[in-house]
């Protein structure tokens, strides 16, 4: 006997714009990572024009993990969580850097 207790699946696939040239397996692909939780009924990733954004469906807090490259040399951390949080986005503990 089965027991099915989840009617979803477990995660929701992101179909999200990669930068030509760059792959996730490189370890280098932004700058900064979060995770965050993504508004109900959500699927698909923030409209956020001034930042290149990578989505895993795997987090210990959230929804997803967030992997963001600021497109403009003036955005940092703050700025990706207000972005996040205009979008509708919750984002969850520290923005931290990625090192190389």
């Amino acid at each position: 006997m089965t027991l099915k207790t989840r009617s979803e699946p477990a995660f929701i696939p992101l179909s999200l714009h990669v930068p030509q040239g760059v792959s996730p397996a490189d370890g280098r692909f932004g700058a900064l990572v979060l995770e965050a939780v993504m508004p109900a009924g959500e699927q698909n990733p923030p409209n956020m024009p001034d930042w290149d954004l990578l989505l895993w469906p795997v987090a210990r807090l959230g929804d997803v993990t967030l992997e963001a490259r600021p497109l403009r040399p003036d955005l940092g951390p703050d700025d990706l969580r207000a972005a996040l949080r205009d979008e509708g986005w919750t984002p969850l503990g520290p923005v931290r850097a990625r090192r190389d």
